[in-house]
């Protein structure tokens, strides 16, 4: 049987206080569980240490074995609970949307193959769920998509706008103003939504809070959009609100509120479809190229500006992430004042069970 000698028991429990802080990482932030105190955990896992030396030694090694792999079950009983609870809140937030049940479905079925991938690659997910986030802040959504055609088009006077993708700018105008919910402000138009608040604190007593959006509402009528040259009516539907900080933001209790307002005083960019529609042109969401977006002219030009250092940083953080797999990854032998560099064969490495790396 495999026993803890009183030798190792000292550095055995020194090392369950690493294995408690993953713990107590894992259900308060992951799991969202209320511990008290949240330094229990450093005080169990040492404790379940000296206890199984003391009344199971034959069976020592293996209790701590099993407190090391619970550091793993536990993550992965996390990722599976915040999987569904995503796929949950993805879908509710769909159907509010009104988008199709096709598009839902692929999405429910993209987060289980996520998950899957966990499973087949191990401890590789690690650093292709890293590359995801990088290349996944550089690949097409609706904000780069936005920040993507507006470097590219140029901005039209809106009284000579061309019918077709185009790019406006200019301050809105109510034709018929909307009164905000949540403070009741005379506006174009209102995003107000309602977040609920999760807090953990960590060992040293900081506390982070969480947000999770559980209520939505937008006002919006059609409005104008003017510049110097003229107006143009906006069809404001499925239009995407980009870079816009909150008016108002309170929080109470275990939520927060929060409540976006278009003004008559902002200058702001627009990116849409010119139409010609009942011998006028009106503007509106672009069912080709799927964009509809506005958002305040000052933070345009100040993404712009910065874009630069954006792109230099993610070729930093690529350029670092694919050094770190190299080094951890590929085995690599001391020879007097030599690196040797082994092969690596890929293949029996990805098709091994997850967590054999730590075999």
């Amino acid at each position: 049987m495999f026993e803890i000698t009183i030798q190792m028991l000292p550095f055995l429990m020194f090392f369950s206080l690493g294995i408690a802080l993953f713990h107590t990482v894992i259900l308060t932030a992951l799991l969202e569980l209320k511990i008290k105190p949240t330094w229990i955990m450093f005080i169990i896992d040492p404790l379940i240490i000296a206890l199984g030396y003391y009344f199971f030694p034959h069976q020592s090694g293996f209790i701590f074995i099993g407190l090391f792999v619970s550091v793993f079950v536990l993550a992965i009983i996390a990722m599976i609970t915040k999987g569904i609870q995503s796929i949950v809140d993805s879908f509710k937030k769909a159907r509010q949307e009104k988008k199709p049940i096709w598009k839902i479905i692929l999405g429910g079925f993209g987060i289980l193959f996520v998950y899957l991938g966990f499973f087949y690659f191990g401890i590789y997910s690690i650093f292709i769920i890293f590359f995801i986030i990088i290349i996944s802040s550089i690949l097409p959504n609706n904000k780069n998509r936005f920040f993507f055609y507006q470097r590219n088009l140029p901005t039209s006077k809106i009284k000579s706008v061309a019918i077709g993708l185009a790019e406006i700018c200019g301050k809105a105008k109510a034709i018929e103003p909307v009164f905000s919910s949540y403070s009741t402000t005379k506006c174009v138009g209102y995003i107000y939504t309602v977040d609920e608040i999760t807090e953990s604190r960590d060992d040293d007593g900081k506390t982070s809070k969480s947000y999770r959006e559980i209520k939505r509402k937008i006002g919006f009528n059609n409005f104008l959009l003017q510049d110097d040259s003229g107006s143009i009516e906006v069809v404001p539907d499925k239009i995407e609100w980009i870079s816009f900080w909150p008016a108002t933001e309170i929080e109470a209790g275990n939520l927060r509120y929060r409540e976006y307002i278009l003004d008559e005083k902002t200058e702001i960019l627009m990116i849409g479809q010119a139409f010609y529609e009942d011998a006028k042109t009106i503007f509106r969401y672009d069912d080709n190229k799927k964009l509809f977006g506005m958002a305040p002219l000052e933070w345009v030009n100040f993404a712009n500006k910065w874009r630069p250092l954006k792109l230099k940083a993610v070729a930093t953080l690529l350029c670092i992430a694919l050094f770190s797999a190299f080094i951890i990854l590929i085995p690599v032998k001391a020879s007097g004042t030599k690196l040797i560099f082994e092969s690596v064969n890929w293949k029996e490495n990805f098709s091994k069970k997850p967590f054999d790396f730590f075999k």
